[in-house]
């Protein structure tokens, strides 16, 4: 199943001059920080046991837990929400389409309360 966020759901939700959502494109309640960038990734470490498969979904390795994070929320900025067409994208997508419009990713280790 693919997963579509959708920029113009996503205008509709703005909170002042942001809006917070998960990886799935649920608008989430986010207390946005003072110093955070216009484009933002809030993570959390991963705490369970990572491992590295290969096409056949067999297990070939384990990965190093604390060289990955679990994004809690993607955060946006009004400023960035008008750069983007009203596609639909996956979350993968929009943060290509973030980055194209000129924006670079801020990493926010904070988690959504």
């Amino acid at each position: 199943m693919v997963i579509v966020i959708s920029i113009e759901s996503l205008r509709e939700h703005l909170d002042g001059d942001w809006v917070a959502f998960d990886k799935q494109g649920n608008v989430v309640d986010y207390v946005v920080p003072r110093d955070i960038g216009p484009a933002t990734l809030s993570v959390s470490p991963v705490t369970d046991a990572l491992k590295e498969v290969d096409e056949a979904d067999r297990v070939v390795g384990s990965v190093d837990k604390n060289s990955v994070w679990s994004v809690d929320a993607i955060v946006l900025n009004s400023i960035v929400l008008r750069r983007l067409s009203e596609n639909t994208y996956t979350a993968e997508g929009l943060i290509e389409a973030v980055r194209e419009a000129g924006f670079s990713w801020q990493i926010s280790p904070t988690s959504v309360p």
